[in-house]
């Protein structure tokens, strides 16, 4: 039931879009989401665009607000799918929050994105729980359906899904110190000495330490893990000549068009770069784009990379560039 829910839910939102669709247009098909999760504006359950006092002179209007015998449970910000989710939109999603004392809000647009506000977290901002695309059978988007469907609705089952995700969020976190700590230079010389420890039973501390001093002993992060693959020359949509001359390497993106490439690449946070080199070989790699912003650009982060800078690239022997979002 669920998923059969979250499918109809994900072709409203997403597949079957007008390209001229306003923002009106686009709550309307919200509203119509809200029915399927059995939420009914005429028994006052969906409240929409109501005006919140904010000092002496603004006001705030949040665009849904679904409530249950009178009670405010979430409130509900929509942007249309054509613009990228960014940061200026989820503060506006958290000033409703804030405003409405509300633990939970959600942002729909491109995608949805769950935010939590309660007394779970000690920060200053609310805490992105989850980002759920439009995907048809999606597992995420089924137990968004169970968290927010009005007959499933429920602080217990919420609390629950809200420990989880931050249990998820904290042990990144904590890989990232451990990462840190391990690779700092303060570790590394623990490595030393436990070197020597390790061989002191065989040979005395002093030699040790002579050839420890004739070694270079380091950790490194392991470089994102490099498939070897072979690729069509046709894999490019079309046949160019490539001008050497230039000093720029030829780079092409899938999506085309960088506007929509960027768009895709913010809420995936990642891509897949493959490589061609005049010998006929490639290479591809992942891209872990987590630290690209609305701000950055796309061809300026990639010719930015080492081995794609002029000079570098024709000493490589690479030929062409092929980015793309899906594998």
């Amino acid at each position: 039931m669920n998923k059969e829910k979250w499918n109809e839910i994900a072709y409203l939102l997403s597949e079957n879009l007008p390209t001229d669709l306003s923002e009106t247009d686009f709550g309307q098909k919200v509203i119509q989401a809200l029915r399927i999760l059995d939420w009914k504006e005429y028994k006052g359950e969906i409240e929409k665009e109501h005006s919140l006092q904010f000092g002496s002179v603004n006001k705030l209007r949040p665009d849904f607000i679904i409530k249950s015998d009178d009670k405010r449970l979430f409130v509900i910000e929509i942007k249309l799918p054509t613009i990228p989710i960014n940061s200026t939109f989820q503060r506006q999603l958290f000033s409703y929050m804030r405003q409405l004392k509300l633990d939970y809000g959600i942002l729909i647009g491109q995608a949805i994105q769950i935010f939590y506000d309660g007394n779970l977290i000690n920060q200053e901002d609310p805490i992105l729980l989850e980002t759920i695309q439009f995907k048809a059978d999606s597992e995420k988007g089924e137990k968004f359906v169970e968290l927010f469907c009005k007959e499933t609705y429920s602080k217990e089952l919420l609390k629950s899904f809200t420990l989880n995700s931050l249990k998820k969020i904290n042990r990144k976190e904590d890989h990232k110190t451990l990462t840190e700590k391990i690779l700092s230079e303060n570790y590394q010389e623990k490595i030393s000495e436990l070197i020597k420890q390790d061989f002191l039973n065989e040979y005395d501390g002093e030699l040790i330490e002579s050839v420890l001093k004739e070694l270079k002993i380091e950790i490194k992060k392991k470089n994102t893990q490099i498939i070897q693959t072979e690729f069509p020359k046709n894999q490019f949509t079309e046949q160019r000549i490539v001008d050497y001359s230039s000093g720029i390497l030829p780079i092409e993106l899938k999506p085309s068009s960088e506007a929509d490439f960027k768009r895709r690449l913010l809420l995936t946070k990642t891509a897949y770069i493959t490589i061609f080199y005049k010998n006929g070989t490639s290479k591809q790699k992942v891209w872990n784009a987590n630290r690209f912003k609305e701000s950055s650009g796309v061809l300026g982060n990639l010719r930015s990379r080492p081995e794609f800078r002029n000079g570098k690239w024709q000493k490589l022997g690479i030929e062409k560039v092929l980015v793309s979002i899906d594998k």
